[in-house]
């Protein structure tokens, strides 16, 4: 009877521990097939938006003599390092205003408004390029409309080198009369030459007796 017993403990305690020991062998198993996770790698990461460059922009204006208008000009710098020229007239206040003329130009040359620029009637301005030594002087009507059934504008400075007149173009000073540019030239020797009336529309060139 006691090696029954004895037996049956025995029998017992080899049955608890091979409960144990398989027990912790699936525990093991299981926790090794449990996916793994990395918190740095679900995070997706974040990157700064791009940042938006607005072009730049810039606008110079010049009031006529009367005070009644203005003409506009925005120089937008673009990507490729050149300017967008945009010109328009306005009401003095801002109402009215007129798309006239738009150009592109590289980093060689520039466009500025003369502070002469408006004839005394309010119907014509021109406006100056400057290309190093060489200038440009573009003749428009205030309105927007073309200046001839062909030409939206012209260049007066090249009008005059092209008339061979024996002296070179210098600069427009101004209005002698509401269609009359003033226009001063240099002589081959670079000295002071004469003195010129611009006619608008005519294109006539008139020499004068007087240098301004």
């Amino acid at each position: 009877m006691v090696i029954t017993r004895r037996q049956i403990e025995l029998e017992t305690f080899l049955l608890i521990s091979i409960v144990v020991v398989g027990s912790l062998y699936f525990a093991i198993q299981k926790n090794n097939h449990q996916p793994q996770f990395s918190f740095a790698s679900g995070i997706s990461p974040v990157s700064a938006p791009a940042e938006i460059i607005s072009p730049k922009i810039t606008v110079a204006q010049q009031i006529s003599p009367d005070g009644e208008k203005k003409v506009i000009m925005k120089v937008t710098e673009n990507s490729d390092n050149t300017k967008t020229h945009d010109l328009s007239t306005a009401d003095e206040n801002g109402a009215n205003e007129k798309f006239v003329f738009t150009k592109i130009l590289d980093s060689s040359k520039s466009m500025s408004i003369p502070f002469n620029t408006w004839s005394p009637d309010d119907k014509y301005f021109f406006i100056q390029e400057n290309a190093g030594e060489n200038k440009s002087i573009f003749v428009f009507k205030a309105t927007g409309e073309s200046l001839t059934d062909t030409e939206k504008y012209f260049d007066a400075a090249d009008i005059f080198r092209q008339k061979g007149t024996g002296n070179n173009f210098a600069e427009a000073t101004g209005w002698a009369s509401e269609t009359l540019i003033i226009i001063n030239s240099k002589k081959p020797d670079n000295t002071k030459g004469f003195s010129y009336w611009f006619e608008v529309p005519s294109k006539a060139i008139i020499q004068l007796s007087t240098e301004f």
